[in-house]
């Protein structure tokens, strides 16, 4: 078998981080395309937490439906933030409760198999400055949708 088995099928990727949508205010539906992590610098940085989405709606956004657009959480020197955010969310995708996500829960979220891929939540996202420092940045909030 050739190792270009299957190239036909697969999704190009993005060439670069320019090329990525981040999430921006707005209220959505989201269908989840991938669930990853890794280390920001080519490795030799912070741990970060990454979902890409196709929009399934989207009220008050820059975005349209069939979309596909980014969230990111890094783990900087806050680390509690990086944990909740990702916690918010896999609960979110799982319909579990915060006590449900363990270590195990998320690696297998991030793993090659991607079983949250297909599920779909809503998120809530507005901009927020930073008190300390006037920077501004985007908060989403992860829902699960009603059954």
């Amino acid at each position: 078998m050739s190792s270009y088995s299957g190239i036909q099928e697969v999704q190009p990727a993005r060439k670069s981080s320019g090329d990525t949508k981040w999430i921006t205010p707005g209220k959505y539906e989201l269908e989840i395309t991938r669930v990853g992590d890794g280390k920001v610098d080519q490795g030799a940085g912070s741990p970060y937490f990454v979902v890409e989405f196709e929009v399934v709606t989207a009220k008050d956004s820059q975005y349209e439906i069939g979309d596909s657009i980014t969230w990111m959480t890094k783990r900087n020197k806050y680390a509690q933030y990086f944990l909740q955010d990702v916690q918010n969310f896999i609960c979110a995708a799982t319909k579990s409760t915060p006590s449900e996500v363990t270590q195990d829960v998320v690696e297998t979220c991030t793993g090659e198999a991607q079983p949250l891929v297909g599920e779909r939540v809503n998120a809530d996202a507005y901009n927020k400055v930073m008190e300390s420092s006037g920077k501004e940045f985007t908060v989403v909030s992860f829902r699960s949708l009603r059954d």
